[in-house]
């Protein structure tokens, strides 16, 4: 396809009936990529639907008869509620109960182009897998190929490099700058992490209440304060906490270790835990590595509950041997969970409020009356969050970021034994990273949690964190082996 330049003549576009989001005046030429950064809440992913002709045109000028394409977090959730509703219809062939696989996904894009990306992505061992198997880092790639395959003559990232591993952060970083220098293709780039800025970007911008407020060179914006406070180096340090309800300041348990694996095995097409012993002691602090699909979250969905092999193996944790009658809901109440899974599942669109008080309670969506105390403990945590403004917001009308961050507070709420925190940072800007970082060591400090942190960012980790688990890989083959150590 041969590419054009991509241009917006005061283009204003209409997000809602009271909202605006201005593009302002800007072209995009073949090999251009413009980097955009902005705070959550900013409206980061509503000037990338502006960009992908989502939003209708109110005034100026706006490309006609191109064809643009959207890789994000969003259309990745948009994909795994297709998934959902296909499955649980009413009436499902077989093929609909297997759900969306990369295969399907791929049906009808050109043959030869998507070979070359699955080679390239190496996506090859992931094609005829059911999507809500995948990692984030796994179904993000294979958004990434479809859109690819698509030719666009403009492409826009919404924070693609969110939840991927380091290698592959790398290789996508690598593959966003063949995109504009090698194809050609103008390319728009919305970024959290100044680690994730191509040095061959052509132009920077900062996103501020829906609006393209500045663009410029890369060294002119960064001597803007705005830019200064979101891709520098900041220290957040919150006083203390919320108190936990009496009713939730649970008994101490008894047994030295609140998690316990005993040579547990797990195998799909091919084997995820191999004879692994892993156990927790109370008030210990893990931080687990790996690459995207080694099997972190696998692990960590044993220790929840959330996977049927849990009945196969030897699981206890809190006391609770898996498998033994007990109710979920006896050992829920010792955890406190985020993740990008939860996050995909958290389809009820209840206020900020009640997604906090639903914390209390370990279930999606609030269907208990919250006592006077809860409420007051939830606003507190919105307050220190600085989310008070949203707590009569519904969930879904909340940026990505403020989503997540509402997801934090709301496993926090209760301060549980264990915290069990899959990718927490992913979608939150500099301040939100340093924010919750700072709740973490405060729970840290506590000595009453133990947490399970999983990052594919080093200086994500808060102080505090004493032993490492990490997934390596055997040689050149799609097994790891599990290794712990003291940190």
């Amino acid at each position: 396809m041969t590419q054009r330049t991509i241009s917006f003549t005061d283009a204003v576009f209409a997000l809602n009936e009271t909202k605006d989001v201005s593009i302002g005046n800007i072209k995009i030429s073949p090999n251009d990529l413009i980097v955009l950064i902005g705070g959550n809440g900013s409206g980061k992913t509503s000037v990338a639907k502006a960009f992908n002709a989502e939003l209708p045109l109110k005034s100026g000028v706006a490309p006609d008869n191109y064809h643009p394409t959207l890789v994000s977090f969003e259309k990745q959730m948009e994909l795994f509620e297709a998934d959902y509703q296909m499955r649980n219809s009413d009436c499902t062939t077989p093929d609909e109960e297997i759900g969306i696989t990369p295969a399907k996904i791929f049906k009808d894009d050109d043959k030869k182009t998507i070979a070359k990306l699955v080679e390239g992505l190496k996506l090859q061992n992931l094609i005829d897998k059911p999507i809500r198997q995948l990692s984030g880092g796994e179904g993000r790639k294979i958004l990434l190929a479809h859109a690819l395959a698509s030719k666009p003559n403009l492409i826009i990232f919404d924070t693609p490099f969110d939840a991927l591993d380091v290698q592959t952060r790398a290789e996508l970083l690598k593959l966003i700058e063949e995109i504009h220098t090698v194809y050609s293709t103008p390319t728009v780039l919305i970024v959290n992490r100044p680690s994730e800025i191509p040095a061959s970007l052509t132009a920077m911008g900062i996103i501020h209440d829906c609006r393209i407020t500045k663009l410029d060179s890369r060294e002119e914006i960064e001597k803007n304060e705005d830019a200064k406070a979101l891709l520098g180096s900041i220290s957040v340090n919150v006083d203390s906490l919320p108190p936990v309800p009496v009713k939730y300041r649970l008994p101490e348990i008894q047994d030295d270790y609140i998690v316990k694996l005993n040579k547990v095995n797990i195998e799909y097409e091919r084997k995820v835990l191999d004879n692994l012993t892993f156990r927790v002691k109370k008030g210990e602090n893990w931080h687990i590595m790996g690459p995207n699909g080694a099997g972190k979250s696998t692990l960590l969905s044993l220790i929840t509950g959330d996977n049927p092999f849990v009945y196969t193996n030897d699981v206890t944790v809190f006391g609770f041997k898996r498998g033994n009658g007990e109710s979920i809901w006896d050992i829920k109440k010792y955890f406190g969970v985020v993740s990008g899974a939860l996050h995909l599942d958290y389809r009820v669109n209840g206020t900020a409020l009640n997604v906090v008080l639903s914390g209390f309670y370990d279930s999606i969506g609030l269907y208990s009356k919250p006592s006077d105390e809860e409420i007051s403990v939830a606003k507190r945590w919105l307050k220190l969050a600085g989310l008070q403004t949203k707590q009569d917001m519904p969930f879904k009308s909340l940026s990505f970021g403020q989503q997540r961050l509402l997801l934090i507070v709301r496993a926090l709420v209760k301060q549980p034994p264990l915290l069990i925190l899959d990718e927490p940072l992913q979608g939150l800007d500099g301040y939100a990273r340093a924010l919750v970082k700072s709740f973490i060591s405060k729970v840290v400090e506590s000595k009453n949690t133990s947490i399970l942190f999983v990052s594919h960012h080093a200086e994500d980790l808060p102080a505090g964190f004493t032993n490492r688990l990490e997934f390596v890989r055997k040689g050149n083959s799609e097994e790891y082996v599990v290794r712990q150590e003291t940190i």
